[in-house]
């Protein structure tokens, strides 16, 4: 894992709810560069700070979500500013819009406002996670060429939260 700058580095206060903690993984940026594949090379130049879910009650990791520290209007078109997933099991349990929430709070930290969320419309249960954390659907756009190099979908909708 790269060293975190203090000056970024996010308060503990910011990385919890009652139910889950977000425990960094790694921050990606320029000295990671060869950890990524050609395809991904554009996201070097933006610090990257990717984290496991975990649920407090028992520690157990149920997913993962990740926030782009930048405001590039390349990698924010192609990506947004952040991603995420849970795990099969621990899906529809609301642990999606928890840690979504979380980062917005990252976001407002970082001032990444608005923070992008682009997600593949046929993807209804990351939509309706993004929804009840709060983020606005703004438009269904076509995705870029680095986006679809990195295997999204044709078409992406793009969800924005002010914090």
């Amino acid at each position: 894992m790269s060293d975190l700058n203090d000056s970024l580095a996010p308060p503990p206060a910011l990385l919890s709810d009652s139910v889950i903690e977000l425990r960094i993984i790694r921050v990606m940026g320029p000295d990671n560069a060869a950890a990524r594949p050609a395809n991904e090379q554009f996201l070097t130049r933006v610090p990257e700070y990717r984290f496991a879910i975990h649920r407090r009650s028992d520690g157990l990791r149920v997913g993962r979500i990740h926030i782009r520290v930048t405001s590039d209007e390349s990698i924010v078109r192609s990506l947004g500013h952040s991603g995420y997933a849970v795990d099969e099991p621990h899906r529809w349990k609301g642990y999606a819009s928890r840690a979504i929430r979380l980062i917005i709070g990252l976001a407002r930290f970082w001032n990444v406002l608005p923070l992008w969320v682009l997600i593949e419309p046929e993807n209804l249960a990351s939509r309706r996670a993004a929804e009840r954390a709060g983020m606005v659907l703004v438009d269904v756009v076509d995705s870029t060429a680095d986006a679809l190099a990195l295997g999204v979908g044709s078409k992406v909708c793009r969800y924005r939260s002010e914090g």
